[in-house]
């Protein structure tokens, strides 16, 4: 499939079939996606794989830091996102200069892009999601997210147990203005 075919078939997966995804393999398709634009390779990122069995022990020692009476709630949004076989984080490294920060998460999203690419590319199926739980201070302790640190993304990863369509866009020449 050509560079072009895989951007334009890419879609987000809702459902996964329930096929392991092998973790090693997603760090050597990370290896590839860091090579995206990063201004001055700072590299602000790193990662961290939920999967298997580490996944299940993560989430039960997560939930009951929750309060009680939010723990149900919470509970049914986090599972929508941890019913895939394995959960990437993206976490980047904050930048005490707001113009560098900026250029740091515009390369996050250059990685997270490049990451979605070579899964669609090897027919595993992902989806991109920024819940807002991700800015909560539990949630990061759980994950060991150091305080100079932000979750950028979650993504997550399986074969797809459907393949969607990709839904139609408008055309580039339509907002696009050329002096």
């Amino acid at each position: 499939m050509s560079l072009r075919e895989t951007i334009k078939s890419r879609v987000s997966t809702a459902k996964f079939a329930s096929h392991w995804v092998n973790p090693q393999h997603l760090v050597e398709l990370l290896d590839v996606a860091i090579y995206a634009p990063n201004h001055k390779m700072r590299q602000p990122w790193r990662f961290i794989i939920l999967e298997g069995e580490g996944k299940d022990r993560w989430i039960n020692h997560y939930l009951p830091t929750i309060k009680e009476s939010d723990r149900e709630e919470h509970k049914n949004v986090l599972m929508k996102v941890m019913s895939a076989p394995a959960v990437v984080v993206f976490v980047m490294k904050k930048n005490p200069v707001l113009a560098d920060d900026l250029e740091d998460l515009q390369a996050c999203a250059a990685l997270i892009q490049n990451f979605l690419l070579l899964l669609e590319e090897e027919k595993i199926g992902s989806f991109w999601k920024t819940p807002k739980y991700i800015d909560s201070d539990k949630f990061k302790d759980s994950l060991n997210i150091k305080g100079d640190e932000i979750i950028v993304a979650l993504v997550m990863v399986g074969y797809p147990a459907v393949k969607m369509e990709p839904k139609p866009r408008k055309s580039a020449h339509e907002l696009t203005t050329i002096f």
